[in-house]
């Protein structure tokens, strides 16, 4: 049993911590680039970008040390509901890290100062994209939340 109470491992519910602070930052960026306070949108999502890679580093050391958790729930939810679930998580989550990794090499290999702050030089392309990263980082939030809660709140763990 995890710190969280639930069935999950301690290495599990660090990880949906990690995800949650990742969520946060990532959102209080794009917030900061909505009200057009640059220089906390940098900082916010640099942080964001680090939090991210600690998860990632967290849920391989998860994942290798424990191996996979095992589905508990009805074998129908599990071929119907759980694997979708899992492969649509799982496709959402590369098609993330790839706009994110395009968002910061370009954050910074095309900024020009303007009035003494770098700005992205193609600042609608990147507005266009920063918000459909966020959306797709919701979903792919949302679908491992969604995971998390049937490996280890609904079910119990088989």
């Amino acid at each position: 049993m995890g710190f969280l109470g639930t069935y999950a491992s301690n290495l599990s519910d660090f990880s949906l911590i990690l995800e949650i602070l990742v969520t946060i930052a990532f959102l209080s960026g794009y917030r900061f680039a909505k009200k057009k306070i640059i220089s906390k949108h940098y900082k916010t999502m640099i942080t964001a970008f680090i939090l991210d890679i600690s998860f990632m580093v967290s849920y391989m050391v998860k994942s290798l040390i424990e191996g996979r958790a095992k589905f508990g729930g009805p074998e129908n939810l599990k071929l119907y509901i759980y694997y979708p679930l899992v492969v649509f998580h799982s496709i959402i989550s590369i098609v993330v890290l790839a706009l994110v990794a395009y968002m910061i090499y370009h954050g910074f290999k095309n900024t020009k100062p303007i009035n003494g702050r770098k700005m992205f030089s193609e600042k609608e392309k990147h507005h266009k994209i920063g918000r459909m990263t966020i959306i797709v980082w919701m979903l792919s939030f949302v679908s491992g939340i969604a995971i998390y809660f049937m490996l280890y709140v609904i079910f119990i763990p088989a």
